[in-house]
C-alpha cells in the first residue's frame, strides 16, 4: 500500500519506519522539501520525502503524525490538491484552531 506519513518527529518516523518494514511504500512529509530529517529517513529506509502538500499525492492512506496545534493546518495543506487527504469532513478543513481561540 502507498502511505504518506505527515510529520518527521519521533512519532512520524517510528510509524513510517514500521510501515516501511512491513513492505509498504512510504512517503514522509514535512513543512519543507529540503527537511534534513525527512531526507535522512528516506535515505535510511528506501522511502520518499516531500512537503505536506506533496507527500499524499499518490497515497492510498494518509497518516497525520503532527502535533495538535498544527494538525489542522497540516491537513489543510495536505488536502488542498490531494483527493485522499481531502476526503476529510468539511468541518475539519474549514476550522483553524489557534492557541487561545
Amino acid at each position: 500500500m502507498k502511505i504518506a506519513v505527515l510529520g518527521t518527529g519521533e512519532v512520524g518516523q517510528r510509524l513510517a519506519t514500521k510501515l516501511a518494514s512491513l513492505g509498504h511504500e512510504v512517503t514522509i512529509g514535512s513543512r519543507t522539501a529540503d527537511n534534513a530529517d525527512a531526507k535522512q529517513w528516506a535515505a535510511d529506509h528506501g522511502g520518499a520525502h516531500g512537503t505536506f502538500a506533496d507527500a499524499p499525492g499518490a497515497a492510498e492512506l494518509v497518516v497525520n503524525a503532527t502535533g495538535g496545534l498544527v494538525s489542522l493546518a497540516v491537513l489543510e495543506a495536505a488536502g488542498a490538491d490531494n483527493p485522499t487527504a481531502a476526503a476529510l469532513p468539511s468541518s475539519y478543513r474549514r476550522r483553524s484552531r489557534k492557541p487561545g481561540s
